[in-house]
């Protein structure tokens, strides 16, 4: 693989600007974004693997893409790239002319489009290159496309790109510019229609993450062996004045329906015809406000986005959050970031409140069910507790937001949320998708939502109400008594049942004088009498005290859900078909063998996670 990189890495040779290879170099790196690796970290074994690769091979092409790696990568991958780029540089290796520019860039300004539901952010960074006005021209040891068009790594005639295509597509600014589409009209329910916008520059190929560091913006450690004319003091050109080029825009899409991720991130070289589409958009439009922020700000928010979607990269399924060409444009967006200025607290989510402690939430509740909105409510009682979810709902999982109401928001906590994560009482069932409906009409003037907002939000309810019967399974239907499932959540979280019914299988019947249905296995008492059953057969263990510590060890873990691998583990043995017991052992040896080594034992639980199918041994 590294090689087939690296021989796509001669098109950098052929390229004219530092945008386009930093471009197409972010893409390479994208190319296991987000991909698991059953030993080691990914960055580490694909990323500065390629970078030890680059280094050996010694050609331009290496050289070249060193350079870029020590902007764009990781702090081991950066660090690496550049020792590796400086000896190769000392060789007299050539290096393309631009080499130099490469993450050479000044923020021109910041601005962010906002919808009026408070969906999501698109965030807009400018930037332009540094450009030195030529003063004197010296002695040039970089890589020109006709000096490599007939050596070992051919590059195109000039004006041409080698043969070879990283990613199976061009980085060529002048076939994928579509300035047209840098900003979506607005459309959907968060007033930006993302599946239809074009990309400016660069590919979407699927998804890059990593961690949190290139080299300095705006001045790689690289730059004092890389002006024209050779090495400082080597017949370097005196100093020159510096005039920005190249300006470009950075895109990205920071969505709070997903924990204030960034979803998607693309890049345009028309700015000025994106900030006037973006601003005219929103002048004419009352669902959307386009408005400049300090660098600062932009910055701090950014790095929150951006860290929220690294964090997803922990749970199952979370690269599949973002959008398809998000990995191309991580690493590129990682570095810009660095290049703006720090020092200001990330600006908050429109329509954010103070933290509600559970008083102003009592408060809140208790002012709705007083309003004109809610008096057509038959059941004043299974409405209390429908308010008291959706409130709970827009505190904990919206930023503070509990009267922000939105169709995006509401589907998702009515289609996705309640039936993944609370449980419902039948009357509660009924009553939500009301509930809901009076929730909208009650907070939306609070907070200012235009007209228009108000009706797509109710539409939206409506049409999710006929499907929440469906989406919503009470697990009584399972056959399962409700008493039984009550004790197993006395804290209502749904996603908690499988996981504690695992580990407390035995909650009706009587086992000697022991009313099994009156133990409550959230209570440490009670849990070691359920232990003390299930192992009953094992009595006569000499360690039968420390085996039943490390049993009911994984069994409170697993009530409490920490770490979630450890559940995800169990299921994979389980499906593997490994019987309950044996699970329960391999989970304990696991546990015992990583001590206080919270990352190593996630890692070691992720392994048996990731195991391919094969029957038990």
């Amino acid at each position: 693989m590294f090689a087939e990189m690296l021989v796509a890495a001669r098109e950098l040779l052929a390229v004219r600007t530092p945008l386009d290879a930093e471009l197409m170099v972010s893409d390479m790196l994208g190319a296991w974004w987000g991909r698991r690796l059953r030993r080691g970290d990914v960055e580490e074994f694909l990323g500065e693997g390629l970078v030890d690769y680059a280094a050996k091979a010694g050609t331009p092409a290496a050289l070249t893409l060193l350079v870029a790696v020590a902007y764009l990568g990781t702090a081991r991958q950066a660090a690496k790239a550049e020792g590796a780029a400086l000896a190769l540089m000392e060789s007299d290796v050539a290096r393309p002319r631009w080499a130099e520019r490469v993450g050479a860039v000044k923020p021109q300004g910041c601005y962010v489009s906002r919808d009026a539901y408070g969906d999501q952010d698109t965030v807009v960074c400018t930037f332009a290159y540094r450009r030195a006005v030529p003063a004197a021209q010296g002695h040039d040891r970089a890589v020109s496309t006709a000096t490599h068009a007939s050596g070992p790594e051919p590059a195109a005639k000039a004006g041409g790109v080698p043969p070879t295509d990283p990613g199976g597509a061009r980085h060529d600014l002048a076939q994928s510019r579509r300035a047209d589409q840098d900003l979506a009209a607005p459309g959907t329910s968060s007033g930006h229609d993302l599946a239809a916008r074009g990309r400016d520059i660069g590919t979407n190929r699927p998804d890059p993450g990593g961690d949190d560091r290139g080299l300095p913006a705006g001045s790689s450690v690289i730059a004092p062996a890389m002006g024209e004319g050779g090495p400082a003091g080597e017949g370097a050109a005196p100093p020159q004045a510096e005039q920005p080029e190249d300006a470009h825009a950075l895109v990205v899409v920071v969505d709070y329906n997903m924990r204030g991720m960034a979803r998607d991130a693309w890049v345009s070289s028309q700015v000025d015809k994106l900030l006037e589409k973006a601003g005219r958009e929103a002048a004419g439009n009352p669902m959307l406000r386009f408005e400049e922020i300090e660098p600062q700000q932009a910055r701090a928010l950014l790095e929150f986005a951006m860290r929220a979607t690294t964090e997803s990269l922990g749970r199952r399924g979370g690269p599949q959050l973002v959008s398809e060409g998000y990995s191309a444009f991580h690493a590129f967006a990682r570095a810009r970031i660095k290049a703006l200025p720090p020092g200001r607290k990330r600006p908050a989510p429109l329509l954010s409140e103070a933290p509600y402690s559970r008083d102003r939430r009592a408060m809140l509740a208790a002012e709705f069910l007083a309003s004109d909105a809610a008096e057509h409510l038959s059941d004043p009682s299974a409405g209390s507790r429908c308010a008291d979810h959706i409130i709970d709902y827009g505190c904990d999982q919206d930023f503070n937001r509990p009267l922000r109401v939105s169709p995006t928001k509401c589907e998702t906590f009515l289609l996705d949320w309640l039936p993944r994560k609370v449980l419902l009482s039948p009357a509660e069932q009924e009553a939500m998708p009301h509930v809901l409906l009076s929730w909208v009409r009650f907070a939306a003037p609070k907070t200012g939502l235009p007209e228009e907002g108000v009706r797509a939000t109710l539409d939206a309810v409506w049409e999710a109400a006929g499907r929440f019967t469906e989406a919503y399974r009470d697990p009584t239907t399972f056959g399962l008594d409700r008493s039984l499932v009550e004790r197993l959540l006395p804290d209502g979280d749904l996603s908690a049942l499988a996981r504690r019914a695992f580990a407390f299988p035995f909650l009706e019947g009587a086992h000697g004088e022991v009313d099994l249905s009156r133990m409550r296995p959230s209570e440490d008492a009670d849990r070691r009498v359920l232990l003390e059953i299930d192992h009953a057969a094992e009595r006569d263990r000499p360690d039968f005290t420390e085996h039943l510590a490390w049993h009911e060890e994984i069994a409170k873990r697993l009530w409490d859900g920490e770490p979630e691998q450890l559940w995800e583990a169990a299921q994979r043995l389980l499906d593997l078909g490994h019987d309950r017991h044996d699970v329960l052992h391999v989970l304990m040896e696991i546990a015992e063998r990583m001590g206080d080594h919270p990352d190593e034992l996630a890692a070691a639980l992720d392994d048996i996670a990731d195991m391919p199918d094969e029957p038990p041994a």
